[in-house]
């Protein structure tokens, strides 16, 4: 009897790029009241508040019996197991064991340092310290009232690095985007955080990267003259981390949008992009509508069709770039030394007594 080959191993799918350390959006702050399970960097977190109000984010199974402490209950601002009401404090220590008078050195949680801005809970990934501060962002504080604003959010398989190498890729703008102009859309990467001062404060400089993409005699949409939206001179100001981007928007050297942009990478084929866009008023209630109305139509329209591309295309480092890609091969090459420091310093963690 003779036996069929067995047939050739089917190639397993590119993986998706590690992920670099930063600061990531987790939840919206109004989601976070009683104990919450939250999926984040592929792990099973609970997301909680302690007594004083401030969010605490823990690995989700109790060093116990491994029960789910997202079950548990909030009890003299600590989060207790429901099973056998094992108590841990936000830094994820156990501080309370019924009928135990010595706690076990093993009664401890990995936790996550937070941040609460911007109406978003932000917990940093890449060892049990931050590495650079939360950007600020002034547009949604101090400068609030200049603008109308909305939230977005939108899940896509994509890696949290191909979603933020998009704001470099310039000339997708005029390919996939229909971007026209009388010339090229011209994308200059900046050499100084303070180069990206509208945006906000400068951020960490190893932590930052920026561009400015410019294009004169933009031809916008014809439904956005008649609320002003006819400039001819277009720019935009990006800069951000490895986990999020601010960028401004110009039309002839004025303002019009603004946008915080935060990264949630649930696993490796599940990211959630979210955040605020602002349009800046024009000091008429019906015309701070209408422009309202028509940029975030243009918005959600750019936003579909990059998820159309995000769906369906192939993880990989690219293996014929041209010279439209320096823009994208610079951030990749940033955003790789941030994976480094991050494997290492989740290394280092590990390995910690």
């Amino acid at each position: 009897m003779r036996l069929k080959p067995s047939p050739p191993p089917r190639p397993s799918p590119s993986a998706a790029p590690e992920l670099a350390a930063g600061w990531y959006v987790a939840l919206p702050s109004a989601c976070l009241g009683r104990p919450r399970r939250l999926e984040l960097f592929g792990r099973e977190l609970v997301a909680w508040r302690d007594g004083a109000g401030r969010a605490a984010v823990l690995a989700r199974y109790c060093p116990h019996l491994s029960a789910d402490l997202a079950l548990g209950k909030i009890v003299e601002g600590e989060l207790r197991c429901r099973f056998h009401h094992w108590r841990f404090d936000a830094t994820g220590a156990c501080v309370d064991i019924p009928g135990v008078r010595r706690i076990p050195g093993g009664a401890h949680q990995r936790t996550y340092p937070v941040r609460e801005r911007y109406g978003f809970v932000w917990v940093w990934y890449g060892g049990a310290e931050p590495m650079f501060p939360l950007p600020d962002f002034p547009a949604l504080e101090a400068q609030r009232d200049r603008y109308t604003t909305y939230r977005f959010s939108h899940g896509t398989p994509a890696s949290p690095r191909r979603i933020l190498e998009n704001a470099f890729d310039h000339y997708h703008f005029m390919t996939l985007h229909r971007v026209r102009s009388a010339g090229s859309l011209t994308l200059t990467m900046l050499a100084d955080p303070a180069d990206a001062a509208e945006n906000g404060p400068p951020i960490a400089t190893e932590a930052w990267l920026g561009a400015r993409l410019e294009a004169r005699a933009l031809q916008l949409p014809r439904a956005l003259s008649p609320i002003g939206l006819d400039g001819k001179d277009f720019a935009l100001l990006v800069d951000g981390w490895t986990g999020g981007q601010r960028l401004t928007f110009f039309l002839d050297g004025e303002v019009v949008a603004k946008e915080l942009l935060g990264i949630t990478p649930i696993s490796g084929s599940r990211t959630v992009f979210q955040g605020w866009s602002l349009v800046r008023r024009v000091g008429r209630p019906w015309l701070d509508a209408l422009a309202h109305l028509g940029y975030r139509s243009q918005h959600l329209l750019g936003t579909r069709e990059d998820l159309a591309i995000y769906r369906t295309a192939k993880e990989g480092t690219g293996t014929v770039p041209v010279k439209h890609d320096h823009g994208v091969l610079r951030f990749r090459k940033h955003y790789q030394t941030w994976v480094d420091r991050a494997e290492a310093a989740e290394q280092n963690r590990t390995v910690a007594p």
